[in-house]
């Protein structure tokens, strides 16, 4: 076995459930048969049986959560019908910074720079990052990265879902901009490189990054923190020797498991969006996963009620003339209350939810 005395795993972990926990410690378990130290950062109280697995345990009460739409960034779900040609045609397409239930980005950089502080101290010289519901089969692709870092000069391994584009066609007849997505699921570091990229920054600025950049998820602030972004190029904090690996390639080559926990089941895209074509209001609802129930009252009185399920989406449509709120109860619970009484409810709409016809002809 390769001597490891100079890395260390940081697993960052929401162990609020005995699944949770399970996944957990598979995981630990897993990393110290290769042999690495493991240290876990968590923003709940640990149990003494996962203190016991891992090497060290950092406990931060202070979970810092985004819940203001403006931190949250759009989510975008394309919708598709039958061309009758064996095909798909777009139809529309729903963005909306109400689908995500809260933005924990500043709560995972937090856990990270705690897990690297403390690397730091044990005077490690290579951080491999993980969230705590994946597995790893094998260490191959660790030593690989342990290698590119040690001895080939790289500062860090990073893995991507999306790559910058700063220029892309959106395909419905628009131009947009693409962050690097770079994912907390996986990722190999320079001990000193991790510290001093996670030190760079105040939460104050990378609130404004989020506004004034529009990275829409916690993955393409973090290509950001790390220096990989043009952003960084513009404001010459642009780090070097970064290598960048496709996530999805990476998995499947080595086996990586990775989400097993959907930590979103609980908060369906539930949203009304102002569609200009139309002069109306459109109501969009899917839940990711599981099966919910799904109730509207129009003004007051029973509009709908529907059950759907995994990626099914229901629409309707309001007209603005006498519309004076629009609640809706999840699984008979309240989730969510438009009131258009208020006229701060329509600029919040048109601000934090936009609703595209796809282009005729």
């Amino acid at each position: 076995m390769i001597d490891k005395k100079n890395e260390i795993v940081l697993i960052h972990a929401y162990l609020s459930d005995k699944e949770r926990k399970a996944v957990c410690h598979k995981f630990i378990k897993q990393f110290k048969s290769f042999g690495y130290d493991v240290i876990i950062t968590t923003h709940l109280p640990l149990d003494k049986d996962t203190q016991k697995l891992v090497d060290y345990a950092i406990y931060d009460k202070d979970n810092v959560l985004l819940d203001d739409p403006m931190y949250k960034g759009y989510l975008i779900q394309y919708c598709f019908a039958d061309d009758g040609k064996g095909g798909l045609k777009p139809v529309f397409n729903i963005a909306s910074k109400e689908f995500f239930k809260n933005n924990t980005i500043m709560a995972v950089l937090r856990l990270l720079l705690a897990g690297v502080a403390y690397a730091k101290v044990l005077n490690k010289k290579v951080i491999h990052l993980f969230d705590y519901d994946g597995f790893l089969p094998f260490d191959d692709e660790l030593i690989e990265n342990s290698d590119l870092i040690l001895n080939q000069g790289k500062q860090a391994v990073v893995y991507e879902r999306e790559k910058e584009a700063l220029d892309i066609d959106d395909g419905w007849g628009g131009r947009k901009k693409r962050h690097w997505q770079i994912m907390t699921l996986i990722m190999s570091c320079g001990v000193e490189f991790l510290y001093r990229r996670l030190n760079m920054y105040s939460d104050e600025h990378l609130k404004k990054m989020i506004i004034d950049q529009g990275m829409g998820m916690g993955e393409e602030l973090l290509g950001y923190v790390l220096g990989v972004s043009y952003l960084n190029k513009r404001e010459d904090s642009f780090e070097e020797n970064i290598e960048i690996k496709n996530l999805e390639e990476a998995s499947k080559k080595i086996g990586f498991e990775k989400q097993q926990i959907y930590t979103d089941v609980d908060h369906p895209w539930i949203c009304i969006a102002w569609d200009r074509d139309h002069e109306n209001y459109r109501f969009f609802a899917m839940p990711p996963k599981g099966k919910i129930e799904c109730t509207i009252f129009r003004n007051g009185v029973h509009h709908n009620t529907f059950e759907i399920a995994d990626w099914v989406y229901v629409t309707d449509s309001f007209s603005e003339e006498g519309l004076e709120n629009i609640t809706i109860h999840v699984n008979g619970e309240f989730f969510r209350e438009y009131d258009f009484t208020k006229p701060e409810t329509r600029a919040n709409i048109l601000m934090n939810n936009s609703w595209t016809n796809a282009p005729q002809g």
